[in-house]
């Protein structure tokens, strides 16, 4: 982009500009941000340093020219070009967040953001979006608070259970004194105390059918699926009622010793049951492990460490916000991410198309043997209707 000689341009603040020797500076403190430039004449220096914003371009050119003769407009709109293009600079302008809840939010984004992108873009977004968070047990207790924190201008927490003292080694939301309280109640009234600047809902309900999320997802820029119970059915439930109403997802748990999470863009990327079918043709034992899996009566274990529940919780707030702000690529649309909790690696554990032919749910088919594991579970038709 070709900026204008009245625009007010800057090297962005959360980059340190510091010199390494008398020909040598440097932009950044990060790996994968820094750069080194080398400057035998102080030219380049001479045009960062007076990239502070205080002044037009025009006047910035032509301060570099009287102290380096020769130098004209063209040289310095070619190196400003190139150090935007490296991502160091912005527009030098006030936003409505500049001291104040999310001014940390948009300097942070303004690292994604350059001449071509507002910094403030992101957040904008976040405050005009709805996000439907779908569980406020172990996952939702560490994503409720940071969706607050992140600013989105709407939250809707759902979820049935009461506060229980089994929940206090890794539900950061409640305390002792809640034990008893509807989990929707304490979420009320600590967003209330958080983030009054969110409209916040609590709906005490439990999630039984597709068409008992459809409807608090209808219009919602994101939804959060935080809820595991039954296991497999519970998420194929808001699956089913996310691409029928058109609604990004993500998804996500923690297991013994990984926690995982992927996320869905209706009709773009492959959806739950596309991830189904994909195993159902690449392993012929598929369909008799998730029959057995579906019928175990395993009973309620409580398998839970705070630590990795919030790194988890993390992963999937930050998936939330990218598919809503698009400051950065999602990282686990149609994959499913594993992220090792005893080697902190992630790992991509399957990555799957969308099946436009076979789905029954995002496309226009269904493999009746395939689904019967499905129906059989559910006691209700294969498309969770």
């Amino acid at each position: 982009m070709t900026p204008s000689l009245d625009s007010h341009i800057r090297v962005k603040p959360i980059y340190p500009v510091y010199r390494l020797d008398d020909r040598r500076f440097r932009i950044g403190a990060q790996a994968g941000v820094t750069v080194d430039f080398t400057d035998p004449y102080g030219q380049l220096w001479t045009l960062v340093e007076a990239l502070d914003g205080a002044r037009p371009l025009g006047e910035v050119a032509a301060a570099v020219g009287r102290a380096h003769p020769g130098i004209g407009v063209e040289d310095v709109l070619t190196a400003v070009r190139d150090l935007d293009g490296r991502g160091f600079l912005e527009e030098a302008r006030p936003t409505p967040y500049e001291d104040g809840r999310y001014e940390g939010n948009v300097n942070y984004f303004s690292h994604y953001a350059g001449l071509s992108a507002a910094r403030e873009q992101p957040q904008d977004r976040l405050r005009s979006a709805h996000c439907v968070l779908l569980g406020l047990g172990g996952g939702g207790s560490y994503i409720l608070p940071m969706l607050l924190a992140a600013g989105f201008g709407r939250i809707t927490a759902v979820d049935y259970d009461r506060v229980e003292l089994g929940n206090l080694n890794r539900q950061s939301l409640y305390r002792e004194s809640d034990i008893g309280a509807y989990k929707t109640a304490v979420a009320a009234r600590l967003a209330k105390e958080v983030n009054p600047d969110v409209e916040f809902t609590a709906v005490q309900r439990r999630i039984e059918s597709a068409a008992d999320v459809a409807p608090l997802v209808r219009g919602a820029e994101v939804a959060i699926c935080a809820i595991d119970e039954p296991p497999f059915v519970a998420q194929r439930r808001v699956n089913a009622a996310c691409v029928k109403e058109g609604v990004p997802y993500v998804c996500g748990g923690s297991f013994v010793t990984r926690g995982r999470l992927f996320s869905v863009r209706p009709r773009e990327t492959g959806c739950m049951d596309c991830l189904h079918l994909y195993y159902t043709r690449a392993d012929p034992s598929y369909l008799s492990q998730l029959a057995g899996a579906l019928r175990v009566e395993h009973g309620r274990v409580t398998i839970a460490f705070a630590p990795h529940i919030a790194l988890v919780a993390s992963l999937i707030t930050g998936e939330a916000i990218r598919l809503v702000t698009g400051h950065a690529e999602p990282i686990a649309l149609g994959r499913q991410l594993d992220v090792h909790f005893e080697t902190g690696e992630l790992e991509v554990m399957s990555q799957w198309p969308r099946d436009p032919d076979g789905c029954p749910v995002c496309g226009d088919g269904a493999d009746a043997a395939s689904f019967a594991v499905w129906a059989e579970a559910e006691n209700d038709s294969p498309m969770l209707r």
